[in-house]
């Protein structure tokens, strides 16, 4: 049983929810292919006290709050491609809700995300398992449900509402939520040319440019987020700053009547990351290094909302990629000077890791505040100096 109960339009995202009642059975079905993104979640809570509860609870009949969920590859109706008119509501909302219940109940698996409901889906999931073969299983997998669903949700406009709506209540860390959004990132990032997303999942190796894995990818996302290429996410005043940073910053890209297919910020430094990877020779493998990686999205990403220095970090990425294309072998990242910086440094001293992070984003902002003036191998010199 699957029935829509309402639709309302977000102006902010720009972007139709719906809300809808189901039972445990169709749910259970439609979220389904989720499996693989409920393993990058939080970890499930098996043995609390109050889960047992929850579950005893859910046998006994008792309504969960709504799950949200994101569904993308919808075939909406022809009504929804733009925002609400003013008569549609009342002329056609009937048939739009029939039409959406159609499209909504036949979507794959595989196209459904749970953004939030993570643990109450695991309870229904366990609940089930302990009635199964009983006669209480056709009764539970009867029992109504209530879920939110976005529709064909835009990932800046998920990673936007994620973290607004979690910043006051901070029920889970800004890392959690990324990567909560990870499998979304993954979708939103395929359509780049010559990017080969990599499963971290199936323990894939890197064998040619423009091979990437999500979590690597991920990692930079958090990093473009936060500005910085390491922090310390255990304290809490340091952590709400750098959400209400990546709040600001997603926002920004929501503004104006700029168009939804437009590319968002961090995808296009994605596409960028690409472009330059496989211009490089093939023996360079610059791009791989997920501290230069995380270093340069950092960089990028505390450019992306500094009036001064956006516009500077837009002309220097732009000068870099040109000089990279037309001539490769002039080393204009200077990876020659990186590479034997990076093998000075004392691991008896600092850590390798977060001391090359730190070289790596104080070099690209260097370059950026020089507005590319000063060589990447100049800029080299300059950071290594100053971790």
């Amino acid at each position: 049983m699957f029935e829509i109960l309402t639709l309302d339009y977000d102006a902010r995202l720009r972007c139709y929810c719906a809300l809808a009642k189901c039972d445990y059975n169709w749910f259970l079905t439609a979220t389904g292919g989720a499996e693989r993104n409920l393993e990058i979640q939080r970890e499930i809570i098996k043995g609390s006290k109050a889960y047992q509860t929850l579950r005893a609870d859910l046998k006994r009949g008792c309504l969960l709050p709504p799950v949200v969920l994101a569904v993308k590859n919808l075939a909406l109706p022809a009504e929804l491609s733009q925002a609400p008119t003013q008569g549609m509501w009342s002329a056609a909302i009937g048939s739009i809700l029939q039409q959406l219940v159609g499209a909504v109940s036949t979507v794959a698996p595989q196209d459904v995300y749970i953004i939030d409901g993570l643990q109450r889906t695991n309870a229904i999931k366990q609940t089930l398992t302990e009635v199964q073969g009983t006669p209480q299983e056709s009764t539970f997998l009867s029992q109504a449900a209530r879920v939110e669903i976005w529709l064909n949700i835009p990932f800046g406009a998920l990673a936007y509402r994620m973290l607004l709506l979690n910043a006051g209540q901070r029920p889970m860390s800004i890392k959690h939520q990324v990567e909560i959004l990870s499998m979304k990132l993954q979708e939103e990032l395929r359509p780049i040319p010559r990017l080969e997303i990599l499963s971290s999942i199936e323990a894939d190796r890197r064998t040619k440019q423009g091979q990437f894995h999500l979590s690597k990818l991920s990692q930079a996302f958090q990093a473009w987020l936060q500005g910085t290429p390491s922090v310390d996410l255990r304290n809490l005043v340091m952590e709400q700053m750098l959400v209400e940073s990546a709040i600001e910053t997603l926002g920004s890209s929501l503004a104006g009547q700029r168009n939804q297919n437009e590319r968002d910020e961090f995808k296009a430094f994605v596409e960028w990351i690409v472009t330059a990877d496989w211009a490089l020779p093939i023996d360079v493998n610059f791009f791989a290094n997920e501290t230069v990686l995380q270093g340069i999205a950092a960089a990028v990403g505390a450019s992306e909302r500094n009036a001064l220095l956006k516009e500077r970090m837009k002309r220097a990425m732009a000068a870099l990629l040109s000089s990279l294309t037309s001539n490769p072998t002039s080393d204009p990242l200077g990876t020659v000077a990186f590479d034997h910086l990076r093998k000075g440094i004392d691991p008896t001293k600092v850590n390798v890791g977060q001391a090359t992070r730190e070289m790596v984003f104080k070099a690209f902002q260097e370059h950026f505040v020089s507005d590319g003036l000063k060589s990447m191998a100049e800029c080299w010199n300059f950071a290594a100096g100053t971790v």
